[in-house]
């Protein structure tokens, strides 16, 4: 009978263990539909005029940088539940964290690039260029630094993938960096 409860206690810890990796998959397989979807349908209902545009080969670099993210995640995640003691190296890992934090700041780049069309460089006057653009420019400038550092910090924190890992669950959620890159861009989206 003792067997059977150690067994049963064996299966419920791994269980638990991969429970998070486990939900990241799910998560991450369906965004990355909705994003390779939104994918074909861009190519598909943009002229070729458009697809000329600064904007639309923005979007589209965007939305590889996304594709190549979900991919990397995925694999961190499957990797983890398949073979939970022998992980991804840990410069996978690390890029895996840059693809997680740097993307957004590339989006609202884009959206800055498209309000450089809306007010164009040499026909809007430079005060209201400046109005207009200095406040958007400065919060991405300062996010980049903020998740720079942040990365490094905790690149440093951990010697191996376990390490980071462990990292992550604890240590993320309280990081001031992340928490400041969030405010800026919750800032920078207003």
């Amino acid at each position: 009978m003792s067997s059977a409860t150690d067994a049963g206690a064996i299966i419920n810890g791994f269980v638990e263990t991969i429970h998070p990796n486990f939900d990241n998959i799910i998560a991450i397989s369906a965004f990355s539909a909705c994003l390779l979807t939104l994918f074909t349908i861009l190519f598909a209902f943009s002229t070729k005029r458009v697809r000329r545009s600064l904007a639309f080969r923005l979007n589209v670099c965007s939305l590889c940088i996304v594709l190549t993210m979900s991919i990397l995640a995925g694999f961190t995640n499957g990797k983890a539940i398949v073979y939970p003691f022998n992980q991804v190296p840990r410069s996978v890992f690390v890029a895996t964290v840059v693809f997680v934090f740097f993307p957004p700041l590339l989006y609202d780049s884009v959206l800055l690039i498209r309000l450089c069309v809306l007010y164009p460089l040499d026909e809007t006057p430079p005060a209201t260029l400046l109005r207009i653009l200095a406040f958007p420019f400065c919060v991405k400038c300062a996010r980049a630094v903020v998740v720079t550092v942040g990365i490094l910090e905790y690149v440093k924190a951990g010697r191996t993938t376990e390490a980071l890992m462990q990292d992550e669950a604890t240590v993320w959620f309280r990081n001031p960096y992340l928490i400041a890159e969030l405010a800026m861009q919750i800032a920078d989206n207003l």
